[in-house]
């Protein structure tokens, strides 16, 4: 099955219930991408728009303020967000790969 994102792999839990979330379900937006916090505040926005409630409203916030302090503790790694041929072309990692991240 090949990932939404394929810059990235892993797995990933929720919190609700930890049950592992399939490749095929996940996005990764990093803190340090220019773009991100652009993109949080129009989400905010569609969340308030279209009426979700007030937890995830303010989960939404809270993230939003999270990714600005982090931005402003590590400017020297805030860049536009880039992707390499390799990323585009997803394929299974190697299990040494997989197994010692970068």
């Amino acid at each position: 099955m090949k990932p939404l994102d394929t810059k990235v792999y892993g797995v990933l839990f929720t919190v609700k219930d930890n049950k592992p979330i399939p490749p095929d379900e996940f996005i990764v937006f990093r803190p340090h991408d220019d773009l991100l916090e652009d993109t949080l505040i129009y989400y905010l926005g569609k969340c308030m728009d279209k009426g979700a409630d007030r937890s995830q409203v303010e989960a939404v916030q809270e993230l939003l303020s999270r990714v600005r302090a982090w931005r402003e503790q590590h400017p020297d790694r805030c860049k536009l967000p880039d992707v390499t041929p390799e990323e585009r072309e997803w394929t299974t990692p190697s299990p040494a790969h997989a197994a010692k991240p970068t």
